[in-house]
């Protein structure tokens, strides 16, 4: 005869085993939630997510790039890069070019209104990092940051600067 109390998994698993709090995936996971978190409440007066600013942040670093270049140079889904660059669209931060050479290719490039909100965010992020990290040293800073690029490389491999899979020849 069997007893039908349920067993719990953890009591069958060895002291061994890191505890699921304790696992660097769910710790870096509620880190990831919690800054999540501060940056979307420091870009809520922008009107925009982080995804839609760093997408302008790259268009202004980068100038005009199609949806399929961000898409691969982020590892983001084209969907959501395309929903992202509509709704920055709407709200005056880019506009669609044809490409000077492909013109099936579709362009992004930043507004005057784009610009300016790209400056602004650029200010709201900065004093979000010193928020996020003011109880960190500049070196744990440093260290923490170097050790997360360490384990995105592991998981996405090297990312080469971001280029432009249409670039426009010159001369």
């Amino acid at each position: 005869m069997s007893d039908n109390k349920p067993v719990r998994r953890s009591s069958l698993v060895s002291d061994a085993v890191t505890s699921w709090d304790d696992a660097f995936t769910h710790v870096l996971w509620r880190a990831q939630n919690a800054v999540h978190r501060r940056v979307q409440e420091a870009l809520d007066e922008l009107g925009v997510t982080a995804t839609q600013l760093g997408l302008a942040v790259h268009l202004d670093q980068l100038g005009p790039l199609s949806a399929a270049d961000l898409s691969r140079g982020f590892h983001i889904a084209p969907q959501s890069v395309g929903t992202a660059l509509n709704r920055l669209e709407k709200a005056d931060w880019v506009r669609r070019r044809t490409h000077p050479v492909h013109g099936r290719v579709v362009l992004y490039e930043l507004t005057a209104t784009g610009l300016a909100g790209v400056a602004r965010g650029r200010q709201a992020m900065a004093a979000t990092n010193a928020g996020v990290t003011a109880d960190l040293s500049a070196a744990e800073t440093a260290q923490l940051i170097e050790l997360l690029r360490k384990v995105t490389v592991g998981i996405d491999g090297a990312q080469g600067p971001m280029t432009s899979a249409w670039p426009v020849r010159r001369g």
